[in-house]
């Protein structure tokens, strides 16, 4: 069995006058009975790096399927491992977070049903992955916690 290293989560989130939200997308029916027993579950943005793309290349194409533009994009600091029973692999998966001005995304019907804009406690109550919750916790602490998130975790930012 091989091993993935180059898959990646993307924390995406926008602020609130009143809160910090983050996007979750609900599986799709069609893709819950293709590869995971029918199962369905609340997820985040989540893609491959291709060869030749840098990380933050890798979250802009990402983020674009669902007409989202990051205005900045940080390392989340931290990683786990799954075995990814729809690729039949283990994969070791980077967290990011990705701020985005957009309220509305577009989805792919197979892929996701449905979407939400929710604070970290509504996104603890949905997800749940391991992985999941300690990525956004990592997010959340180290990127959107604070005052002003930190300079040097900031891989991009657009000043425009």
């Amino acid at each position: 069995m091989k091993l993935a290293a180059g898959v990646f989560d993307v924390w995406t989130f926008r602020r609130d006058s009143d809160a910090i939200r983050f996007l979750l997308l609900y599986t799709s029916q069609t893709k819950a009975d293709r590869h995971f027993n029918g199962g369905r579950f609340w997820q985040v943005p989540s893609n491959f790096v291709r060869d030749n793309e840098t990380i933050e290349e890798a979250i802009s194409r990402c983020l674009g399927l669902f007409g989202l533009t990051a205005a900045a994009i940080w390392v989340g600091e931290h990683a786990y491992v799954i075995y990814n029973r729809r690729f039949r692999e283990m994969q070791l998966i980077g967290v990011y977070a990705a701020e985005v001005q957009q309220v509305d995304i577009q989805l792919e019907s197979e892929e996701h049903s449905e979407y939400g804009w929710y604070t970290v406690d509504e996104c603890l109550e949905r997800v749940h992955y391991r992985g999941l919750k300690e990525g956004l916790q990592s997010v959340h602490d180290y990127v959107t916690g604070v005052q002003e998130p930190a300079a040097e975790l900031c891989l991009y930012r657009n000043l425009v």
